[in-house]
């Protein structure tokens, strides 16, 4: 009976591992390049939530801000600050300042 198996010669069996070799090193730096860009990935994601946060902060101070632009432009802003820093009243008011 003859069979119609080939004998592996040494050479085939070389290239063989050498092929092996070839691919687990190709393999073990696709898995290392893949972990790294991961890390990458979660960092960039933790970037985008940290910065619409704030964009979140930065509107509600822009709301605050023009809040605040807005009252400054009303009579009720004028008055108090004229009341305030240059002591003005109105000419039928009267003011009691208490004896020391």
């Amino acid at each position: 009976m003859l069979s119609n198996k080939h004998p592996v010669s040494k050479e085939n069996r070389r290239g063989m591992v050498l092929i092996i070799v070839v691919v687990a090193i190709l393999f073990t730096a696709l898995a290392v390049k893949c972990s790294s860009l991961s890390e990458k990935n979660d960092s960039y994601v933790r970037q985008i939530g940290t910065l619409e946060q704030k964009i979140t902060d930065e509107k509600e101070r822009s709301k605050s801000i023009e809040t605040f632009r807005n009252y400054t432009h009303t009579n009720a802003y004028v008055e108090k600050i004229a009341r305030e820093k240059l002591g003005l009243v109105y000419p039928d008011e009267v003011i009691f300042q208490p004896r020391e």
